[in-house]
């Protein structure tokens, strides 16, 4: 077993562990969840001046949050034209845009805090594992001149000269797609909002939301909250606090190996620095980190800590990049990712005074500080943008039958990928 939950947190930059809360409290707004979602709904209502208490039942970012492939970009899970068929052109370009500001808002933030090259990076590719360079370069014209992305088709020489493997096709690059270390990320996004007069506590699980007259009580193991609103932003993590929430979101886990420093290696497979994706249903997606190690993430289970995980990540490696037979894992992990049955963000309230920020598996961390500043500006300036999402709510999965369908799901896209 690992001594730590993932490589991020092995090399993470923060302090001691916050204390737990043991007495009672009162704030203005109460987050339930310290992860990426909580810790950006946090940082935007501190910034407009509202008092903010946050409640993580593990250390901020223990969670998916600290697992994840570090990739970010525009868009969602569920693909642009889907949303179109559903929201019609109008609405899905004001989502696509408000994606477009998650990502200049994590940019800005970490260029705020002075994050390293090493922490974040500009440039993404996805290459393609099948053979249609027109669909391609249709899709790269499509999004440029709607959605006014700055998109880039490269053809098949040019990827397999710089990514040595006959897995891939043509690719599209994304200029102002990024990789960062997201829990480095997200600590310096604590630190500021405790900066601004944000209490965080840490270990301190919530036992049970009571509805008052003015807001809610929020019972912890030792303590409380008392707070106008209470934001859960727990997606797959600490069920049951409330049933719709809970019932909206279908825990799934992916998987992360690191492999060990690769040294003059890692250049027998690739010879660029973007982190990369590839178009099938259950992609790969990889990063080469700057000490020459590989990060590689792919595949998706309704079981969390799958025999062999080391071995099996590192065979799903060498199936694109053979040459490096021979190389070793360094660490492996799962990590639980938030999915609505819709394969959206799910950002809203239940009733005036309790609020969801949730789903954000699979869709980059973008959308979970797109999701921080709607429910902020909602509270603090009674903007009801977040309404957009009204489509895309906390759906019933069905749960626990609704693992059973994703793992269907899962089982049906691989077929389709193999056979495509």
């Amino acid at each position: 077993m690992n001594d730590f939950p993932s490589y991020y947190h092995r090399i993470q930059n923060r302090g001691a562990i916050r204390s737990n809360l043991t007495t009672s409290i009162t704030t203005e707004n109460c987050i339930i969840g310290g992860g990426l979602a909580g810790i950006s709904t946090m940082l935007s209502l501190i910034e407009r001046g509202h008092s903010v208490a946050l409640l993580e039942a593990n250390t901020i970012g223990f969670g998916a949050s600290g697992r994840n492939g570090g990739f970010l970009s525009s868009g969602f899970s569920l693909g642009i034209s889907e949303i179109e068929q559903r929201v019609g052109l109008t609405d899905t370009k004001k989502l696509f845009r408000l994606s477009q500001k998650g990502v200049e808002l994590v940019v800005s933030r970490s260029q705020q805090f002075c994050l390293n090259d090493e922490d974040l990076s500009a440039g993404l590719v996805r290459s393609s594992w099948f053979s249609r360079r027109d669909l391609l370069q249709k899709d790269v014209e499509y999004m440029n001149n709607t959605f006014n992305t700055s998109l880039v088709y490269w053809p098949e020489k040019k990827v397999r000269e710089n990514y040595l493997t006959n897995r891939y096709n043509d690719a599209i690059f994304d200029p102002h797609g990024y990789q960062i270390n997201p829990l480095n990320y997200l600590n310096k996004c604590a630190k500021a909002s405790e900066d601004l007069g944000a209490s965080i506590y840490e270990t301190t699980t919530v036992r049970k939301l009571k509805k008052i007259p003015d807001g809610y009580k929020v019972y912890t193991r030792e303590g409380s909250v008392t707070a106008k609103n209470v934001i859960l932003c727990t997606s797959a993590y600490r069920p049951w606090l409330n049933f719709k929430a809970s019932q909206g979101i279908l825990p799934v886990e992916t998987f992360v190996l690191v492999t060990e420093p690769l040294e003059g290696r890692l250049s027998d497979a690739i010879k660029l620095p973007y982190p990369v994706s590839d178009t099938r249903r259950i992609e790969n997606y990889y990063r080469p980190l700057p000490n020459t190690r590989l990060l590689w993430g792919g595949g998706i289970s309704t079981k969390q800590n799958p025999n062999n995980l080391k071995k099996k990540m590192l065979a799903d490696l060498l199936s694109v990049y053979p040459q490096l037979k021979g190389i070793k894992g360094d660490m492996a992990w799962s990590g639980t990712m938030g999915y609505g049955r819709h394969r959206m963000p799910q950002i809203g309230k239940l009733n005036e005074n309790l609020w969801y920020n949730q789903g954000f598996g699979g869709h980059g961390l973008n959308t979970t500080s797109m999701g921080g500043e709607l429910i902020a500006t909602a509270i603090a300036e009674d903007d009801d943008s977040y309404k957009i999402f009204k489509p895309f709510n906390l759906g019933f999965t069905g749960r626990p039958l609704g693992l059973v369908a994703v793992q269907c799901i899962y089982w049906t896209w691989k077929i389709k990928d193999k056979f495509n």
